[in-house]
Order: structure tokens, then sequence, then C-alpha cells
């Protein structure tokens, strides 16, 4: 009498190839939670402003896009600052 030798399960992710230009689905069972954009409060308050006039449409722009290339150059300003501090120590 021969013993049958039993194998673990395949994981079936490791053998489907996904072909270019196809979506990925995702598990229902797993939920996907997505952060709001850190600065949505403001373009939310800012466009709520513009709509009820209280400031113009060409200057509620101009003050989103200020505010969001003072945050990248700030941001880079971090990140080259703690590079300098790492190469120091």
């Amino acid at each position: 009498m021969r013993v049958r030798e039993r194998r673990p399960p395949r994981n079936r992710r490791g053998t489907v190839t996904q072909r270019r230009g196809t979506p990925v689905r995702r598990s229902s069972t797993r939920a996907t939670i997505q952060r709001p954009h850190p600065r949505f409060a403001w373009y939310t308050g800012l466009a709520v402003m513009a709509v009820l006039e209280v400031i113009e449409w060409p200057l509620a722009v101009v003050m989103v896009l200020g505010h969001e290339i003072a945050h990248r150059a700030h941001s880079a300003a971090l990140r080259d600052f703690a590079e300098g501090v790492e190469a120091g120590a």
C-alpha cells in the first residue's frame, strides 16, 4: 500500500500573468482605504468661497497654485536639509 504525499495548495496569484492594459481586479474581501489629499479642506474652502462670490475665481486659482508651489518648495527644502544632516552624521 502506497502512502500518498499531500502537497500544500498552490498560490494562484503567482501563477497568473497579467497582460498589459488590462485592469487589475481588487478582492472584495479586502477593503482599500484611500486617504483624501492632505490639502483637500483648503481647496474645498477656496472653491466654496469662490462659488459664494466671497473671492473671485481667478484669485482662488492663484491661491491654489501658490499654496501648492509653496508646499512643494518647502518639502524639497526639508528633504535637502535632512540629506545634509545625514551626510554630516
